[in-house]
């Protein structure tokens, strides 16, 4: 499950909040349930986004999933809960009954039960003909004003959750093939640095950065990160060169740490984090892909926390920092919580 906070967006109607979802999963759900926690003045506090169970599949996850979900939403006190499923009725009313059962369990109100398809949504907690017809009630979300709104304050919604993976995709072709020489050159100038260094180190081979010439090339890398940064934050990408060598310098433990203390979900940071992840040979994809998750933990994007701390575990299954963050998206840790960790 993936969890969303987003600045205040108040709410005035069914379609509205409808066509807000999107923009708040950052991508149109599919075959999804989605929870929305509001409370009385209308302000959705907190939105997570579910799978939808294949037919046939064990009801275990699911349930496993929204027990964990109705213990964070039982966090906001005093909110209710709105259930939007998107994709077959059999399946939707399956998931939004199991949904129902665990948020009452812990005494959270459902507000309203919805399924969304081709356009059209159905309250599934009513029973009137006339107020919730049967063949649903159609909606388009451009008549809303909440789009615009959303549009506006830089929210993006792409077509689905495999159009956002895609904005983590390695690139490819000339652009690779620089970054492998890139990336190489890198290699073969820190090893050379650091094989200079190991006389110092004695026999201790793993001292070798706390040498002089250590220290000094981790005093370096954290120059290069925040000339990097100051690059980023006036929208000018780094160059090949500059972006190869930051990628193999983020092997070291203690740049990862000095770059994890200044991360933010400012836009020119996922941007920044972003960029270097689909750059980034294979090998050292794992430390650019956490540090984007924990800015887009910072900013609220559950879902691209997600895919990109799955970037990481794919090229490195035992990367501790990933592994925890991965169980933290998994339990609905907040963006409040990420900083404070971070900045303790």
């Amino acid at each position: 499950m993936t969890f969303t906070n987003r600045p205040t967006v108040r709410i005035n109607s069914i379609t509205d909040l409808l066509a807000l979802i999107p923009y708040l999963l950052g991508f149109h759900p599919v075959s999804s349930l989605v929870l929305m926690a509001i409370d009385d003045d209308g302000r959705i506090l907190i939105a997570g986004r579910l799978d939808l169970p294949t037919p046939g599949e064990p009801p275990g996850p699911l349930h496993t999933a929204l027990d964990k979900a109705a213990a964070k939403i039982n966090t906001h006190g005093g909110a209710g809960v709105v259930l939007a499923g998107y994709g077959p009725a059999e399946q939707v009313e399956l998931a939004v009954t199991a949904a129902t059962g665990a948020l009452h369990s812990v005494g959270i109100p459902i507000r309203a039960a919805l399924r969304v398809a081709e356009g059209r949504f159905w309250r599934l907690d009513c029973d009137d003909p006339v107020g919730c017809p049967p063949q649903g009630t159609p909606f388009d979300p451009a008549d809303s004003p909440v789009t615009a709104a959303a549009v506006y304050a830089g929210l993006i919604a792409l077509p689905d959750r495999d159009a956002l993976a895609a904005t983590l995709a390695p690139v490819t072709g000339p652009a690779r093939d620089r970054m492998v020489a890139a990336t190489a050159a890198a290699c073969a100038f820190f090893t050379q640095l650091l094989d200079a260094a190991a006389p110092e180190a004695g026999n201790h081979p793993d001292a070798v950065l706390d040498t002089r010439l250590g220290r000094g090339l981790q005093a370096a890398a954290r120059t290069y990160l925040t000339q990097a940064q100051h690059r980023y934050r006036a929208r000018q990408p780094v160059d090949d060169e500059h972006a190869a060598t930051l990628t193999v310098l983020l092997e070291l433990p203690s740049l990862r740490e000095f770059a994890a203390r200044r991360t933010t979900g400012e836009a020119w940071q996922i941007q920044m984090w972003t960029d270097l992840v689909r750059r980034a040979e294979p090998e050292f994809t794992a430390a650019p892909a956490t540090l984007l998750t924990l800015c887009a933990l910072q900013a609220g994007n559950g879902a691209l926390a997600d895919i990109a701390v799955h970037r990481a575990l794919d090229v490195d299954p035992d990367h501790r920092l990933a592994q925890l963050l991965a169980q933290a998206i998994a339990a609905g840790i907040d963006p409040d919580t990420i900083t404070a960790l971070l900045a303790g």
